[in-house]
């Protein structure tokens, strides 16, 4: 676990203690060791899990697992832009019922849909939709191990601890600041003083236009004398 996560759990009650060490232990499968890169792959997949839940939505029938998996990326959307811990940890804990949703329910209509046996199939019109939506709630499972996974190490990251409160100010403090501009080179034999060279009438001690500092004005000489 990072120090940070063993930080923030220090007051963790005793029935919560074994459900930290197992998001801690399956954050430590994934190689990702900053906040801003985990959270880079999570809006990622989040994004998929809303395309497949919108292609899976046009099912006629069975569409209300794809459903609430789309509630649930939303919910995790919102906690990442305002920053919310508890609507976070809130996402990760509902990767693990969500696993258990999509085995429940790939176990009693995947055999069903795929068959198209039962009387609600009895149109063969109709029957290509609800094997569509079933083509995407398998992506969804296949997809629910890796979402669960990078959620558990954003958990042991912290979810960013202080970065996590301002994420739209993240990328102004993530570009590094420019460079101080050097002052302007002096000309070489120009307003250097009196020994180096010409010196303009009017600028006795050097060239106010390249910061020389300069003095009272000095006529320039009057015919012949």
């Amino acid at each position: 676990p990072s120090p940070h996560s063993a930080a923030q759990f220090v007051a963790v009650p005793h029935h919560l203690a074994s459900m930290v060490a197992l998001i801690s232990r399956l954050g430590a499968c994934v190689p990702v060791y900053d906040f801003h890169t985990a959270t880079k792959y999570a809006n990622v997949l989040l994004n998929a899990q809303i395309v497949l839940c919108a292609c899976g939505a046009l099912s006629w029938a069975f569409g209300g697992v794809a459903t609430l998996t789309f509630g649930f990326a939303l919910l995790a959307h919102v906690g990442l832009e305002v920053g919310s811990q508890k609507l976070l940890r809130m996402y990760t804990i509902s990767q693990l019922a969500l696993l258990l949703w999509d085995v429940i329910w790939l176990g009693l209509w995947a055999g069903r849909i795929d068959r198209g046996t039962d009387a609600i199939f009895a149109n063969a019109h109709y029957h290509g939709t609800p094997r569509f939506l079933l083509g995407m709630q398998v992506l969804l499972f296949l997809s629910r191990p890796l979402v669960l996974l990078l959620w558990c190490k954003m958990w042991d990251l912290g979810f960013g601890a202080t970065e996590a409160t301002n994420p739209y100010g993240q990328l102004e403090d993530a570009m590094p600041a420019p460079p101080p501009q050097a002052p302007p080179a002096a000309v070489a034999g120009y307003g250097q003083g009196h020994e180096q060279g010409y010196k303009p009438y009017g600028v006795p001690n050097g060239n106010p236009s390249l910061g020389q500092g300069g003095g009272a004005y000095v006529p320039p000489p009057q015919g012949n004398a």
